[in-house]
């Protein structure tokens, strides 16, 4: 009877596993690398062996002309919401016909702690960018800081960076500011609400070290972005043919790089910190926590706060601490889900996956082969945009005295020309 039993259980076959869970990315790594990871990790595994034999069998039924496949390109899977190289935090992941059910996410309200360096303005409004501006902080108090917080709560309207993937006449707007092409037109403000403006942590100049970025844009960069920030715009006619030019040149980019081996893909995604200054900065620093709508950019918010405050402000640090249920608290408050790491990723299968399954294994009960996903999907939003009410303590990330932001980095061969990564809206 016994022997029946552990037969038909060996015969059966395994569960395929797909649907939406977490990852908490890692600075320096852009949201594709973070995708293309979790390929090759899963290609390799006993986990989703399953699920990579049903994608390969619905290719083969489908008569598939794709003459080979990758293992950095097996699973059909994508991600919720991109994040910055220089932020961490939660990722949203799709796979299988969880990328179905990722509009949702996009939509939600979600959770930042971020650090405001005041000063000084990059070209990218993080400590990522070149140093464009610099104007005193003697007016940059924890009261003036506050004062200014309770402006930005509320429905209001926001002018993304020009590091961001908003496209002007089919174009990107990093595409424009990374081949120096002038904008066609003026940046158009967007609708935002923004819940939770706190701040938690006001630190003087010596009580951090947070650190201004080394190197200065040059007169020809700071005068570019002087006209992008003023809204001044070329000709038509001039504009019409560097739309052109600058278009042929990325496409071309891309196209060599779609066929570079993954150690060198990953490089061309991995993106260090540029040299920072040697001593931390002699200005002041704030740490707040933002909850907020789609379509919020914290480096805005942290540019927007420096000029609100009588001075500039830059992003210097940038944790995504919860999305939807997920959250990078560890252990995870009733209700939520601890995020899977990459420390999980490189321990083994034996770490992550029984971490991932349980994850999956209730997606599946929720939604069954057949179901279709709703028009939004995401906990802390109902199909109205309210949200669900759900509390969230406070995170634990970025405070304390003498704070750096110093996250383990991954192990890539360093790209000959460091290029900035394409950018959704952090939030």
């Amino acid at each position: 009877m016994t022997q029946r039993i552990l037969s038909a259980m060996a015969s059966a076959p395994a569960k395929v596993l797909e649907g939406i869970f977490a990852i908490n990315k890692p600075q320096s790594l852009s949201s594709a690398q973070v995708i293309r990871d979790l390929q090759i990790k899963f290609a390799e595994s006993k986990t989703f062996a399953p699920l990579l034999e049903e994608t390969r069998n619905a290719a083969r039924e489908n008569g598939s002309k794709r003459r080979r496949v990758s293992k950095e390109n097996v699973f059909k899977i994508g991600h919720g919401g991109t994040l910055d190289p220089l932020a961490t935090g939660i990722l949203i992941i799709g796979l299988g016909r969880g990328t179905k059910h990722l509009s949702g996410f996009l939509e939600c309200k979600k959770t930042y702690e971020t650090v405001v360096l005041f000063g000084k303005s990059t070209t990218t409004y993080d400590v990522a960018g070149k140093v464009v501006a610099e104007a005193p902080t003697s007016s940059i108090t924890r009261a003036a800081v506050e004062e200014q917080l309770v402006k930005f709560r509320g429905k209001s309207k926001q002018i993304p960076p020009i590091y961001s993937a908003i496209k002007i006449d089919g174009m990107k707007l990093y595409d424009y500011a990374r081949t120096g092409k002038e904008l066609p037109r003026e940046l158009e403000s967007r609708d935002i609400e923004v819940s939770d403006c706190t701040l938690l942590d006001f630190w003087e100049a010596g009580e951090h070290d947070f650190r201004y970025p080394a190197e200065q844009a040059s007169d020809e960069e700071k005068a570019t972005t002087k006209k992008i920030m003023e809204g001044v715009t070329a000709t038509k006619e001039s504009m019409a043919k560097n739309r052109s030019e600058a278009k042929s040149d990325i496409l071309a980019a891309k196209a060599g790089e779609n066929s570079l081996p993954p150690a060198q893909k990953a490089a061309l995604h991995t993106h260090p910190l540029p040299t920072q200054e040697s001593e931390p900065a002699q200005a002041p620093a704030a740490r707040i926590r933002l909850t907020v709508s789609s379509g919020f950019y914290v480096r805005s918010f942290c540019h927007d706060l420096g000029i609100n405050c009588g001075s500039w402000g830059t992003m210097a640090a940038l944790i995504r601490s919860q999305q939807s249920d997920f959250t990078t608290l560890d252990p995870a408050p009733e209700g939520f889900v601890t995020a899977l790491t990459y420390e999980d990723l490189d321990a083994g299968e034996e770490v992550w996956g029984p971490k991932i399954r349980p994850v999956l294994e209730k997606w599946l009960d929720q939604h069954p082969p057949g179901s279709q996903p709703p028009a939004r999907e995401a906990g802390g939003v109902d199909n109205q945009g309210r949200n669900n009410g759900k509390s969230f303590k406070r995170v634990k990330g970025i405070g304390g005295q003498k704070k750096s932001w110093n996250n383990k980095e991954r192990d890539y061969s360093s790209p000959q020309t460091r290029r900035r990564n394409s950018s959704s809206p952090e939030a």
